[in-house]
């Protein structure tokens, strides 16, 4: 057998195995954004964690909506269900303040040039 053959083999017995678990907790998260932009960007900081994630037992997905960004959570029990969410807030958080932070420098450029431009004049 091949070393490809054998992660084909390993890569189903995973997904037969995934199937047969019964999901046994579960949480939804709802955020609300200012701007479209800003959703779009910080749900681009947490695809990464949605498709190399650290454990096989639980699972996100991540839906947008005009400005509305929905994570769910599937997990084989309420301790799985805690570390991702923990997790995933986690990187919300820190995600939403580089937005915040990144939006203010932007915002103060963009003001401390237009004074200068307005100067020079």
């Amino acid at each position: 057998m091949t070393s490809q053959a054998r992660l084909d083999a390993q890569r189903e017995r995973k997904v037969v195995e995934m199937k047969r678990l019964k999901r046994s907790a579960e949480a939804r998260i709802t955020a609300r954004f200012k701007s479209r932009q800003q959703m779009e960007a910080i749900a681009e900081a947490l695809r990464p964690e949605m498709f190399y994630p650290a454990g096989e037992k639980a699972n996100a997905r991540i839906t947008m909506r005009g400005r509305t960004l929905k994570l769910q959570f599937e997990a084989r029990d309420s301790g799985a269900l805690r570390a991702i969410l923990t997790s995933y807030l986690r990187l919300l958080g820190t995600a939403v303040n580089v937005s915040r932070s990144v939006l203010g420098l932007e915002i103060n450029y963009t003001s401390k040039r237009a004074h200068a431009m307005s100067s020079r004049n």
